[in-house]
């Protein structure tokens, strides 16, 4: 599956911020699309309509990607309402609070890796098994530059960032005869969540990334047919700096 036109996609965590942006930029390229929400139900039905406005097919699932079957439900429920699932696009990501190691608790430690490391895997479990015996597809994590580089103010998120990308490479191997590439996208300072600055010195660029940079990146990962493994960093060359 390398045409977004026509394609089935879900989006998890696609009710705003990134994962709307996403959605939506599917959408308007010909994509009959699926969202799901945790607890953002009210932006959640704004994006549904956002996306039935474009002319295509959607639907809003509440799901809680941290609990497998829970994830399991979401990706089954997406594929009947959508008549199958061409694509899954994974943004969920907990625990993205500031805290120094020595005072990182269980509960943060587990919100970061539940939604990020447990939720993807399972979720793209789901997909594979929606996927397998229908011709394929492509899966896609939004990952992060925190999980290629030591973040001591957010060890349990760059943790679960760096688990997601390793397992972009494990189930891209495993199910590449499957017809099924999945690959990661890594944004740099996008969108920061509140409270966090980005600074645009930071990157190669000078400038701060916008949502349509990851949805770019997103793009590319779904039509480029002999791509997989690969977590495609869209940093504006934030790495490159010492």
């Amino acid at each position: 599956m390398s045409r977004i036109d026509g394609s089935r996609v879900l989006v998890a965590g696609g009710a705003h911020r990134v994962g709307r942006a996403i959605a939506l930029d599917l959408a308007a390229a010909g994509a009959d699309v699926a969202i799901s929400y945790h607890s953002s139900e009210p932006a959640a039905m704004e994006t549904r309509h956002a996306i039935a406005e474009l002319g295509r097919r959607t639907a809003v699932l509440q799901a809680d990607v941290a609990d497998p079957a829970a994830a399991a439900h979401m990706v089954d429920r997406a594929a009947e309402a959508l008549g199958g699932l061409d694509v899954y696009v994974h943004c969920p990501s907990g625990g993205f609070v500031p805290r120094r190691p020595q005072l990182v608790d269980e509960q943060l430690w587990d919100a970061a890796m539940d939604s990020t490391a447990k939720g993807f895997f399972f979720a793209a479990q789901a997909v594979f098994n929606q996927m397998s015996g229908a011709g394929g597809g492509v899966i896609v994590a939004i990952t992060d530059v925190a999980g290629l580089q030591p973040w001591p103010a957010f060890a349990p998120h760059a943790a679960a960032k760096a688990a997601q990308i390793h397992l972009v490479k494990t189930l891209a191997l495993a199910w590449g005869r499957e017809n099924i590439r999945v690959c990661g996208v890594a944004p740099g300072p996008v969108l920061m969540p509140e409270g966090v600055a980005g600074d645009s010195e930071e990157t190669a660029l000078g400038r701060l990334g916008s949502p349509e940079d990851v949805c770019q990146a997103v793009r590319f990962c779904i039509e480029a047919a002999f791509v997989t493994g690969q977590n495609v960093i869209t940093d504006g060359g934030r790495l490159l700096r010492p």
